[in-house]
């Protein structure tokens, strides 16, 4: 009950799957006191910028590690030498080992790393993540890995040296099995406890959830025994004491999507441990996945051959047409190795007898015996739209692209080799000619790849079991990962066709081709639910479409009417003609603590020390600065033109007086310690320290546009147009109910612009609201219309003044009387986002208080306003702003 209510305390009393970020008490100590933003030498050393979620996971650990905080995190119930990270599948949870290497190296001074794994394949991807720069997936920057000015090596060991070099971080990686073996079957060359105690180590465990039987115990397979002295001997090397006995200062970060919190035992083992969740849900919700939608037939397996072949090639041709490039990845997936292997050579078979009639007599046939709806249906129809010549064409490629040596089997031995291994994991690279892979399991873990889009259940058998569904849903949840390509010269990481009535939908969703047989569907359908993965059923899809009703189309305000977006400017090199344009200004202050006193004095001794300073100004030394800068990769003169461009050297940055010429730093010094105590390494520290300082304020406050204050006329005639959304069975039932879409009638809302709401349930809510205030407004506006300012078609976007951020507004409201037109941005928002998006509330009130807002062609006639977020919770708020704008402080709701 102890154990249940702790849980209640850290995670906001929710269902124990529905894990967040310590929320509840130590929730509001994280967001009160942790306002560092991720070190810049994390970031720098990446070969990739870290997604807010991920920056999210470091920043949990960061403040759960920080000394100040202890106490505070100890009586929420909390410690730090055993963490683990909840993460869905494909998030980049490699990524966050990463930066935890980097970080735990430079902030806590651990030189060696142990990543340990239940399979060969996750070792032999993760050696490619983290030791070898020629590889397309290489996590860290491709230059070099350089901190304070040092060139830092990573160095795969077998064994940590007993006196590291300097500047070298090790890491071995090993099988748990191998691991077990090793420490307790010691052999020469090899790792060992006593070789353990050395050196402090920080523990990556990756597929955490295999490390549990001991947990359990309860009736063990032979799998969980072994498994049991697996989770032995990582605590064993977790709370390994040294010589005088004292328990070593060592980690363990653990990492898995998987975690069975309905199992007691698992829940009271983790719940004082897991410091960042974050689910296949959530994933997909934030836009980082394909969508997954499921083919289900009764078809033998020919025809799913078939089909699935035709889907991967239209795939490809469309994306073609579109100036895309995309080799996307078939898999045909069977309950064992033989039936795996028969398939494989009936799909060679398929693919040398194709012919142009036997492919045209297949899509003829399939096209009368699937919806409209469907994507075969769209896919057989452009098949059906090309001339003979031009199909002949795509035969030929097909028999190029799916030839048998760009067939990968991944069930035998060999899989483990270099040139296999290699294959499979830079499946998406331009030159790697695989376009097709049988398997059965050894897949479902530790693949890493992005071009997934079809899976294929072929050879259906006794697979309907709940384990057998469950290892489909994790196969299905590693298929989803997003595929970034480029389309009209943007690339982007996440989904950008959702809800539109495009084809290239089909560029950002994974299809997995299964049977219709109940019980196994009934039994994949919770495999699914138990990770978080929605999942759509092909032919549900529906496209709602709202109109623009014939009366506004006829009315002067769509005739001769304008809405405003303000203009944007790129920014210019005198723009950032010195360091007050990065919002650096007066004297920086920093108080002195030695090394000795920051590693050796107690908290309340250093508060002392802290109250009986005296200041002293320290002015910047040109050798000090131009070592600190050679340290430091962002004032690499390359690296710095990119944000200070008016530069023309970095003796210009060093020496001009508007940038670091005669600066001075605020230095506070123990009483009882003069100035010229301060070493030459004393101030290099100092000076390092300010420029990350520099570094950060730099990095936030460039922008290579900036929105203006001045606001231009768009004609309503150009941007205001029908649209139409796609909407699936999902979309109805969202477990947010404010986020479910509605599709009613408008026809009793004559102010609004268009004949149906196909919006959220949020949205429509408002549009109740409004036309409750109807009457009321007309009294003063003759002329009342609310604009939806669909993303689809309309795209009237607003930035913030004199930076890069902006946004749509969902609603415009469109007044107007005989002596002025007054325009109100609206925007509901839900209440799991307001703090997020704080900015843009932020910006309308800016745009309602109206101070130094100018509209281009217009007289003092037109007004423009924006109100505070609408949502439930701050209802009254959204009322009362909206009643001062426009009905001069008196409130809408006198009448109601």
């Amino acid at each position: 009950m102890a154990q249940l209510k702790l849980f209640e305390w850290l995670f906001g009393k929710q269902d124990k799957n529905k894990k967040v970020m310590v929320t509840g008490e130590l929730n509001s100590i994280f967001y009160e006191k942790n306002s560092e933003s991720i070190p810049s030498y994390i970031q720098d050393n990446l070969n990739d910028k870290l997604r807010p979620y991920q920056k999210r996971a470091l920043e949990a650990l960061e403040f759960l590690l920080n000394e100040n905080y202890s106490s505070e995190i100890i009586n929420a119930g909390y410690q730090n030498k055993h963490l683990l990270f909840n993460m869905a599948t494909g998030s980049g949870k490699t990524m966050v080992m990463a930066s935890i290497i980097l970080y735990m190296y430079y902030k806590y001074r651990y030189q060696n790393f142990l990543f340990f794994v239940n399979t060969d394949a996750i070792i032999t991807k993760t050696r490619e993540n983290l030791l070898n720069p020629t590889s397309s997936k290489y996590l860290f920057s491709k230059d070099s890995i350089m901190i304070d000015g040092e060139y830092i090596i990573i160095e795969e060991v077998n064994d940590f040296p007993i006196n590291p070099n300097k500047n070298t971080i090790y890491l071995k990686l090993t099988s748990i099995q191998g691991l077990h073996e090793e420490l307790n079957n010691p052999r020469e060359n090899t790792i060992t406890y006593d070789s353990l105690k050395q050196n402090e180590i920080v523990m990556l465990g990756d597929e955490a959830h295999h490390f549990n039987a001991d947990t359990k115990k309860k009736k063990l397979s032979k799998e969980e025994v072994k498994a049991l002295s697996w989770e032995r001997t990582i605590n064993d090397i977790l709370y390994l004491r040294n010589d005088k006995g004292q328990v070593i200062n060592n980690k363990l970060f653990e990492f898995t999507a998987t975690l069975d919190m309905e199992n007691k035992s698992i829940f009271e083992k983790y719940v004082d441990k897991i410091i960042y969740s974050y689910d296949l849900k959530e994933f997909m919700e934030d836009k980082y996945s394909k969508n997954v939608v499921r083919l289900q037939a009764t078809e033998t397996d020919d025809v799913k051959m078939m089909d699935a072949l035709l889907m991967s090639q239209y795939r490809k041709l469309l994306a073609r047409e579109n100036g895309i490039y995309i080799k996307p990845i078939l898999m045909f997936k069977s309950n064992t190795i033989k039936v795996s292997n028969n398939k494989e050579e009936e799909f060679k078979r398929l693919i040398g007898d194709l012919s142009v009639e036997n492919m045209l007599e297949h899509v003829k046939k399939r096209l009368l015996s699937v919806s409209k709806g469907s994507i075969l249906n769209t896919m057989y129809s452009y098949y059906l739209e090309k001339e003979t010549l031009e199909i002949n064409k795509i035969i030929i490629e097909i028999k190029v692209d799916f030839h048998y040596l760009n067939i990968l089997n991944a069930n035998g031995k060999e899989l483990l080799s270099v040139d296999n291994a290699t294959l499979l994991n830079t499946l998406e690279e331009p030159n790697n000619p695989i376009r097709v892979i049988f398997a059965v399991a050894k897949l479902n873990e530790g693949w890493d790849v992005l071009n997934l889009y079809d899976i294929v259940r072929v050879g259906e058998g006794s697979s309907t079991t709940k384990s057998a569904t469950d290892s489909e849903a994790q196969l299905i949840g590693r298929g989803a990962r997003y595929y970034p390509f480029t389309y009209n010269k943007n690339k982007s990481y996440r989904r950008r066709f959702d809800f539109q009535s495009t084809e290239l939908g089909v560029l950002e969703t994974l299809y997995y081709h299964t049977t219709n047989e109940s019980a196994y569907l009934k039994n994949l359908e919770k495999s699914l639910d138990a990770i978080n993965l929605d999942t759509n059923v092909d032919g549900t899809q529906k496209v709602l479409e709202a109109k623009l009703k014939e009366k506004f189309k006829k009315s002067d305000v769509f005739k001769f009417g304008n809405l405003y977006e303000n203009e944007t400017k790129e920014t210019t090199a005198n723009d950032y003609d010195s360091l007050y344009s990065y919002g650096i200004e007066g004297t920086w202050e920093i108080e002195y603590i030695s090394r000795v006193a920051e590693k050796n004095l107690l908290t309340n001794q250093m508060d002392q020390l802290a109250s009986s300073n005296i200041s002293y100004l320290m002015s910047l030394e040109e050798t000090i600065v131009r070592k600190a800068m050679q340290r430091n990769k962002f004032f690499h003169f390359d690296r710095l033109k990119e944000y200070v461009p008016i530069l023309s050297s970095k003796k210009d940055f060093m020496e001009n007086e508007k940038f670091l010429g005669n600066k001075s730093i605020r230095v506070y010094l123990p009483n009882h310690m003069p100035p010229s105590q301060l070493t030459k390494k004393d101030k290099l520290i100092i000076t390092e320290k300010y420029l990350s300082y520099v570094e950060d304020k730099i990095r936030l406050n460039y922008h290579k546009i900036h929105g203006l204050k001045t606001f231009k006329p768009i004609p309503i005639r150009d941007r205001v147009k029908d649209y139409t959304i796609l909407a699936t069975d999902k979309d109805y039932n969202h477990e947010r109910i404010s986020q479910r879409i509605v599709n009613e009638p408008t026809n009793s809302l004559n102010w609004y612009i268009y004949d149906r709401a196909v919006m959220n349930n949020l949205e429509y809510s408002l549009l109740k609201l409004l036309d409750s205030f109807y009457n009321t407004i007309r009294e003063k506006y003759s002329t009342v219309f609310l604009i939806r300012n669909d993303e689809r078609s309309t795209r009237l976007t607003i930035r913030e003044f004199d930076s890069v951020r902006g946004f749509m507004p969902d609603f415009i409201l469109y007044l107007q009387n005989e002596e002025h037109i007054l325009q109100v941005y609206i925007e509901p928002k839900g209440d799991h986002l307001v703090a997020t998006d704080m900015w843009k509330q932020t910006l309308l009130e800016k745009i309602q208080v109206g101070e130094g807002i100018t509209i281009l062609g217009e007289d003092e006639n037109v007004r423009l306003s924006g109100v505070k977020f609408f949502n439930e919770l701050q209802r009254d708020d959204f009322i009362e702003d909206l009643s001062e704008v426009v009905n001069d402080g008196e409130s809408l709701e006198k009448l109601i």
